[in-house]
């Protein structure tokens, strides 16, 4: 318990002179800190309850009226963190076994002594203190939670918009995002057309809370959610009871490019959906107002326009897979392979979606020539990055082949397939050697340098890696830990000095690391079951 933990005792039995002995003893003999009160009977403890928060009952089991199972009862149901200790005259153990069982309860006899009641108030109070610690730290992590909230909303709206997610009323409702899976959702994509020289990054960030918040309080009849999912990009998400949503959308937009250009002093396009959609289809419509919004009449300024034309264009479904395999591959050109298990495993699965998009688009020429050579650029671009002029030829072939080469979509593809599998063959080699690498250069280390420090915490620092991997490392590759492989080798040396060399024990035992010619005895006989005398005489 901690030293400035105070804690309220309530004594209660029948007998006055009982009570006013424990208080007494309490007060005056107990290392605790503890605030003292009394009650002589169950009802007058429940009294007291009710007006003043009591930690710990120290109660008689046998009272008349109510007795102290009772009491229990009633405190566990309405004060169910307050602590209660049975104090009984004569052994009650079967009688209470089932408050016991219960929890929040202890029991000692009255004719165990004064130490043993103190003993168990005192764990009563550490039981509380640990408590309140647990609790603590779950409102430590629940405060962390809030505080992360914009980062966890802005990720899983981002996966919902790149298909990657699909919508769930639950994981909704536990990132606090008030919108309705069973309705359908409006979307809104905007961006800051330009933002004036004399802004610093801070300044810009601002800038785009403060876009946020404003759009935010002019929605205030919409339920929406908005992220930025990149610097000076806007999506939002809106959902109303409002028949014409578009419309009233359409011109609270006019009214924030106003605000924004007014106040703000930067100015700002939008792309709108001309109407609700399903969220199944999000993916689709995130493509197609970025296409409006970035390309043809969206490369203007203060543009506020609404995927119409791309419906009156006559753009089918093929266009659509063609906007999402666009969006695909820019978001494959960005991610790293190269990191953890987790990142391989993301472009992995981005890589397969992508080759499912170009399979809807196998007629239009260009999106295949973008995909193909944007994936050529991105394998040469790795490979040359992590080479250091170690890779062969015959290990990645650098005679890329044109589009034109192969006789179909589907044989380019396959193409695609073997550079990649390449190249994550000979990234596999290349971790493999490294691992190899430490590995040998860590035994070398230990062997040449038994006489000084072969802790675990040096090792790390030769090879520059985390104390801990670096044991999950060693033993994943050798079958032994680093720990008991250092004592094996210091072992196998020591025997070796002892059958081949004059040296006395304890200069034996400064040749593998020990100080103490003792200490180092008592080691080689726990490893071997001899003394080392024992085994120099038995050679």
């Amino acid at each position: 318990m901690e030293a400035n933990d105070m804690y309220r005792l309530l004594i209660v039995d029948n007998e006055p002179k009982i009570v006013k002995g424990l208080q007494l003893m309490f007060e005056e003999e107990a290392p605790l800190e503890l605030e003292v009160y009394r009650a002589f009977s169950a009802v007058e403890a429940l009294a007291c309850l009710e007006k003043i928060k009591i930690d710990i009952i120290l109660s008689d089991i046998r009272m008349p009226g109510m007795d102290g199972l009772e009491l229990h009862r009633q405190v566990i149901r309405r004060w169910p963190r307050c602590q209660v200790v049975f104090l009984s005259g004569y052994d009650d153990f079967r009688y209470v076994q089932s408050a016991l069982r219960q929890g929040g309860v202890d029991y000692v006899l009255k004719t165990d002594g004064d130490e043993a009641i103190i003993a168990a108030v005192a764990q009563a109070a550490e039981k509380l203190s640990q408590q309140m610690e647990t609790e603590r730290w779950v409102q430590s992590a629940a405060e962390r939670f809030q505080e992360t909230l914009p980062m966890l909303r802005k990720e899983y709206v981002t996966q919902l918009l790149r298909g990657e997610q699909q919508a769930s009323q639950g994981r909704m409702d536990e990132l606090g995002i008030a919108l309705d899976t069973g309705r359908e959702v409006l979307m809104v994509v905007g961006r800051v057309d330009r933002w004036r020289d004399d802004l610093s990054p801070r300044d810009r960030t601002l800038l785009s809370y403060a876009i946020q918040n404003m759009a935010e309080e002019l929605f205030e009849q919409t339920t929406a959610v908005s992220i930025m999912p990149e610097a000076s990009r806007f999506v939002w998400l809106l959902q109303s009871d409002t028949e014409a949503l578009a419309h009233f959308v359409q011109g609270t937009l006019e009214s924030i490019q106003s605000a924004c250009k007014t106040y703000l002093k930067v100015t700002m396009s939008f792309a709108i959906g001309a109407r609700s959609s399903d969220w199944a289809v999000l993916p689709t419509r995130y493509a197609e107002l970025n296409e409006v919004l970035f390309h043809g009449l969206g490369a203007g300024e203060e543009m506020l326009l609404t995927d119409r034309h791309l419906e009156s264009a006559g753009k089918s479904d093929k266009s659509i897979y063609e906007l999402q395999a666009r969006s695909t591959l820019q978001r494959l050109l960005t991610m790293e392979p190269e990191g953890s298990p987790g990142a391989r495993e993301d472009f992995a699965e981005t890589y397969r979606k992508l080759k499912a998009l170009s399979l809807h688009c196998r007629h239009e020429v260009e999106v295949l020539s973008e995909i193909y050579y944007g994936l050529g650029y991105l394998l040469i671009s790795l490979t040359n990055r992590n080479r250091s002029g170690a890779i062969s030829r015959e290990a990645f072939d650098y005679q890329w082949k044109s589009l034109g080469e192969h006789s179909s979509w589907e044989q380019a593809l396959r193409y695609l397939d073997d550079r990649l599998d390449s190249w994550v063959h000979w990234q596999e080699e290349q971790r493999e050697e490294n691992t190899h690498s430490i590995i040998g250069q860590l035994k070398k280390y230990i062997a040449d340098h038994l006489d000084q420090d072969v802790s675990l915490s040096r090792l790390s620092d030769i090879v520059y890696l985390n104390p801990s991997y670096l044991s999950r490392l060693f033993k994943q590759q050798t079958g032994i830990g680093v720990l008991d492989y250092t004592k094996e080798m210091k072992i196998l040396k020591a025997q070796d000095l002892l059958s081949h060399s004059a040296l006395k024990i304890h200069e034996v035992a400064s040749r593998v690391g020990f100080d103490s010619a003792n200490y180092f005895g008592r080691f080689f006989k726990k490893e071997t079951g001899m003394t080392p005398q024992e085994y120099r005489d038995r050679k």
